[in-house]
């Protein structure tokens, strides 16, 4: 006797192994994504902060003395033209606020730049 097709038993058991490799593979994927959203993210914070750099060299009088901390938001950046583009945040899809404020801090006769951020704009902070 010929056998046309495949008997219900190999179709369930094809079934299986699909949804068992779906089942391994899914976190996988998951996690490599999760990474490199944060890796984006944090090359983003970096731009922005060497844009406050640039921004500052062009403006030194925000630069503050030993013990302050001054603040520039992303929007005077751009408005002077160190930002051309609108930087986009890679976890939740939307752009920087132009309200997103960058800290200056002198430390060890060193300008210290950091991205003041809220707990929901990254991964880990």
């Amino acid at each position: 006797m010929k056998k046309n097709g495949f008997t219900l038993t190999e179709v369930l058991g094809v079934l299986v192994l699909l949804a068992l490799l779906a089942l391994l593979i899914t976190p996988i994927i998951s996690k490599a994504i999760k990474n490199n959203r944060q890796k984006l993210y944090d090359i983003q914070i970096k731009k922005i902060e060497q844009a406050a750099k640039d921004y500052s060299i062009k403006h030194i009088d925000v630069l503050p003395e030993e013990g302050n901390i001054t603040y520039i938001t992303l929007g005077e950046i751009k408005r002077s033209g160190v930002l051309q583009e609108e930087v986009r945040n890679p976890i939740t899809k939307e752009l920087f606020s132009d309200d997103l404020q960058i800290a200056i801090t002198l430390e060890n006769n060193q300008y210290v730049y950091r991205v003041v951020r809220e707990e929901t704009e990254g991964i880990k902070q």
